[in-house]
């Protein structure tokens, strides 16, 4: 055991009652948008709206807020990583750095200005950064935004691995507009490079690898459902390695029609399946699939005091609640449909 993991557990404990409960989330998405900010402001989300009210309007102040109090929770874990353990959650949380190159090559495609681009992005003190993984600083994230157009981020970003990744795609994106392959590039290196990395040190950590292998299949099965919906048959070009689904199979998946995937997909989610039948939303089978897996492990990890698996129960949980809190938000400023809103919530169900 080394001997760094008790100091982190110790810190962690002591946050974790900074978590919302369920309960206070379940109130929040019965009130009005005033009512929901002034509830906030009465949690530890009060650091943030104190920090962001002068600097945002809403809606764009609750993205940043939650984006910023998830950072600032993360960064807690983070803090004083016993050395065994910082490899592997320094290339999980490289996540963030590549959602915030993504978001990025959108706004670009898009055309929105550097304002509009930098709420999206995981900020603190008003600055975007990404810096979890320790690649990317905080100019260079400043530089990217401030580019005029694709080709100028991916230009910057050639001195890293992100890069020349999407070099290699960059001529299919001139000709068609379409930014996906690079997209998908991303997530290829994403998974690979977490992958690579993990390592064993306490004995224990068969249980984490083996989550990170069923994230890789949430993500594969995801393409072959959004394939389904484009009639595109042979989906190993957009493939992720590493899951516990074969690629034959993924293949097999994707010559079906989507109802016909309730006898492939290795997961109980009847629910998305009655849920898309009413309304052809592809979100309720990420909801539902992320759902299981979160149900799976989550309690496992937190079970494994003094260790990687429990620091890393604290990074997920934060990441739910920001996921969560963001659900219940949209739902309310755009009005939709509590019943929908609540199908696309996560925690609310793998607490019961």
């Amino acid at each position: 055991m080394d001997a760094g993991y008790t100091g982190t557990y110790g810190r962690l404990k002591v946050l974790r009652p900074e978590f919302l409960s369920t309960s206070f989330m379940d109130e929040l998405q019965q009130k009005s948008d005033d009512e929901f900010l002034k509830s906030l402001s009465s949690t530890s989300y009060r650091k943030e709206i104190d920090a962001f009210s002068s600097l945002y309007r809403i809606p764009d102040l609750m993205e940043v807020v939650i984006n910023a109090h998830m950072m600032r929770m993360i960064r807690s874990a983070m803090f004083a990583l016993p050395n065994s353990a910082k490899q592997f959650i320094s290339s999980y949380l490289s996540k963030w750095d590549i959602e915030n190159i993504k978001t990025i090559l959108s706004s670009k495609v898009l055309g929105y200005d550097i304002e509009h681009t930098e709420a999206f992005l995981m900020v603190e003190r008003n600055i975007p950064v990404g810096t979890f993984s320790g690649v990317l600083s905080r100019s260079e994230y400043i530089n990217m935004i401030s580019q005029k157009d694709v080709d100028g981020v991916v230009s910057l970003l050639v001195k890293y691995g992100y890069g020349t990744i999407m070099l290699k795609h960059i001529e299919d994106y001139k000709k068609t507009n379409d930014i996906s392959g690079m997209i998908t590039a991303l997530d290829v290196y994403y998974y690979n490079n977490m992958i690579n990395t993990f390592k064993f040190s306490n004995g224990s950590e068969a249980l984490l690898l083996s989550y990170i292998k069923e994230t890789i299949d949430i993500k594969n099965i995801m393409t072959v459902i959004k394939a389904i919906g484009e009639k595109v048959t042979n989906v190993s070009p957009y493939l992720i390695k590493g899951g516990t689904l074969s690629e034959q199979k993924l293949n097999e998946m994707a010559s079906k029609e989507i109802y016909a995937l309730k006898n492939y997909i290795p997961y109980r989610i009847d629910d998305a399946f009655e849920a898309y039948k009413e309304d052809q939303f592809a979100s309720y089978f990420d909801t539902a699939l992320r759902r299981e897996v979160y149900r799976k492990y989550l309690k496992l990890f937190e079970s494994i005091v003094m260790s990687l698996e429990f620091i890393f129960s604290f990074v997920l949980r934060s990441e739910m609640e920001r996921d969560e809190l963001r659900t219940i938000w949209l739902g309310k400023y755009y009005k939709i449909s509590d019943e929908r809103t609540d199908r696309l919530r996560i925690l609310k169900y793998i607490e019961k």
